[in-house]
């Protein structure tokens, strides 16, 4: 069915049936125990304090709490690993903790669940399985637990303090009270529904459900039961134009069909609040999956639902319940209803552990946490690049570094640098330049952000293209949530790259290809796209522009020419189409060769083509060069020709 994930896939390899996270049996005396160690917690106002805090030092019963001094079990280390009181999370942050069964803690924040069993390495961090460096137990009385594992199921950011104390900070996940319940022990207290208040839907919430991963993408919501007999997803997409029920009937039938899919069932509901269209369907691997799509308020929403045990469509039935609980609707007034957004002010957070970068990006752009790369579908662009200091830089030489960069890589009346500014950001400064850009279709903004911190480069590149005023007003909002955990990229990395654009921009890497025989030598600023240099396609881009070989051993230069010229063919006059500028025979590497020279203009920004078709040994090249008029410095078209000219055979091709 179309978008649906298998029970694999949703939890990244670990969500199969019979992988319990939550075991039965219950420790009676556990509990009581447990009960003792999480004391109340006060009130917080996410109004009046930004972030939340804790402090303490391994070894000391002292901690302050948002300020407040308590007494705490002492800390120690066991493992390399920080083992803290659970219920000291409850109190700084009023964190949901519950006991199941068996010995198995959750911790809840927000929309994120952990679950870890007492004396046991095996945790999960919203569905997905964590091995532990110690395990949870108990001392005294008092149940201690990985600091890091369960800062990191909060979101909370972990750095070190004066004389040897560790700042535990988060901000909060909502924008109203933040208030802990008094009884120590809760499981999600008094929630009776779940949802999503930004994608505006909700659903029952029954006991033993637990929210899985979906990658950092709100539009889908997933979830699996604690004893694994179901498995459960939410889609929300927006979509402009109403759908009746019989139209997405016909398109879960289709999905369905296209996937291989035997369509066991098929009917739509035209009564009730709002009206919908459900399938059964059985999977090429025998599993039944129930499929449903609702219309309302501008989105699709789609939910899926399997159970391993189903052999029969109708063995589905018994979730009828739970599926037209299912509303279209989020109401936030409602205090039992559990909000799995992470959306503040138009903000949700995005967070790198390898590099220790959190932020808040605008809540409809695509979010890619590992890359460090958010953008909206209408072209605005947050990324974010760490690496190696170059010896002796600074904020100014580095600031002065892209500014010849922007130099060499637009032309004159294609950029114009705006100022500079400095800002704090995790206790640093920061350099934030601004400039603006044409390509050719309107200004576009563009921020940078510059930090230095122990020998490495913190680099943020914010642009909006033109028109896009509410993105460009947003970069205050993105700038103002940035938080760095410096210490981190310290343990997780030695070297890295050294982006020094002075130092790079002259140089080199010679490329072989000897399956078709050929070497060239590409700038070391270009970035790669396709550089498997045993395969016939080649590709590298930079600034305005990008460079690519395509090796064909089959053909004539002669076809391959006519080709290209039918393809430029402007049929229909328009004055925006391709223009072939001149066609030429000439010689390269040696070779006889046809050049091509073509003026376009695509999406508003007007480039010129150049390509050059030439044999060797029955194989023919296409070598093809683009450039932006707005980038077509000097600088750039000698690099151009420089790599042309570096271009040469082996004499081993085949």
């Amino acid at each position: 069915m179309g978008k649906k994930m298998s029970k694999v896939d949703a939890g990244q390899g670990e969500w199969k049936m019979g992988s319990k996270i939550v075991v039965r049996g219950l420790s009676v005396m556990l509990a009581v125990l447990l009960l003792l160690t999480l004391l109340p917690a006060k009130t917080v106002q996410a109004a009046e304090v930004a972030k939340l805090q804790l402090s303490f030092k391994v070894g000391s019963t002292g901690a302050t709490v948002n300020g407040k001094k308590i007494v705490i079990q002492q800390p120690f280390v066991e493992n390399g690993t920080v083992m803290v009181p659970l219920g000291v999370f409850k109190k700084a942050f009023g964190s949901t903790v519950s006991l199941e069964e068996d010995n198995v803690v959750k911790v809840m924040y927000g929309p994120h669940t952990g679950a870890m069993t007492i004396g046991s390495l095996t945790a999960w961090k919203d569905g997905v399985k964590i091995k532990l460096t110690a395990p949870p137990h108990m001392v005294g009385d008092v149940l201690m637990v990985p600091l890091r594992y369960v800062a990191g199921v909060l979101g909370a950011r972990i750095s070190p303090g004066n004389g040897g104390e560790l700042l535990v900070t988060l901000v909060p996940a909502e924008s109203d009270e933040v208030t802990p319940v008094e009884n120590g022990i809760d499981s999600d207290v008094g929630k009776t529904r779940i949802g999503n208040s930004y994608f505006h839907w909700s659903m029952n919430y029954p006991s033993g459900l637990i929210v899985g991963d979906s990658g950092g993408n709100e539009s889908v919501a997933t979830f699996m039961s604690a004893e694994n007999l179901y498995y459960l997803e939410v889609h929300a997409t927006l979509q402009e134009v109403s759908v009746e029920p019989e139209e997405m009937l016909e398109q879960l039938v289709r999905d369905a069909e296209e996937g291989g899919e035997t369509v066991l069932d098929r009917e739509t509901f035209l009564q009730g609040p709002v009206p919908y269209a459900r399938i059964v369907s059985k999977d090429t691997s025998g599993a039944i999956w129930e499929g449903r799509q609702y219309y309302a308020g501008g989105r699709l929403y789609e939910i899926y639902l399997t159970d391993d045990k189903a052999v029969n469509y109708k063995d589905l039935d018994k979730y009828n319940g739970l599926l037209n609980s299912f509303q279209p609707s989020f109401d936030t007034k409602d205090k039992k209803i559990r909000d799995l957004s992470t959306v503040l002010n138009g903000l949700r957070p995005a967070y790198n552990e390898d590099y220790g970068i959190s932020l808040q990006i605008p809540a409809n752009w695509s979010m890619d946490e590992q890359h460090l790369l958010f953008e909206s579908n209408q072209g605005s662009q947050l990324n974010v690049k760490v690496t190696s200091a170059p010896s002796g830089s600074t904020l100014k030489s580095w600031s002065q570094e892209l500014e010849t960069k922007t130099r060499e890589s637009f032309v004159p009346t294609a950029y114009a640098l705006k100022g500079s500014t400095m800002a704090d950001i995790s206790g640093v400064q920061a350099q934030i330049n601004e400039m603006q850009l044409n390509f050719g279709n309107g200004w576009a903004t563009e921020y940078q952000v510059l930090l230095l911190k122990n020998g490495y480069r913190y680099y943020f590149q914010y642009m909006t293209p033109a028109g896009e005023e509410a993105d460009k007003v947003r970069f205050a909002d993105v700038l103002a949530t940035i938080d760095i955990d410096f210490d981190l990229i310290k343990e997780n990395f030695g070297r890295l790259d050294v982006d020094d654009y002075t130092a790079l921009k002259n140089k080199s890497i010679t490329k072989i290809s000897k399956t078709y025989g050929f070497v060239v030598d590409i700038p070391r600023l270009w970035t790669p796209y396709q550089d498997a240099f045993e395969m016939q396609n080649i590709e590298y881009r930079f600034t305005g522009g990008r460079f690519q070989i395509y090796a064909n051993p089959e053909g004539s230069v002669e076809y391959a020419v006519n080709l290209l010229k039918d393809y430029y063919q402007n049929k229909n006059a328009d004055p925006k189409g391709p223009r072939i500028e001149s066609v030429v025979e000439s010689t390269f590497a040696g070779q006889p060769a046809t050049t091509l020279i073509v003026h376009q203009s695509k999406n508003g920004i007007p480039s010129l083509i150049k390509q050059i078709v030439f044999s060797n040994n029955e194989v023919v090249y296409t070598i093809t060069l683009s450039l932006d008029d707005a980038n077509a410095t000097a600088e750039q078209q000698a690099i151009l020709e420089q790599t042309l000219q570096s271009f040469r055979f082996t004499g081993s091709g085949s």
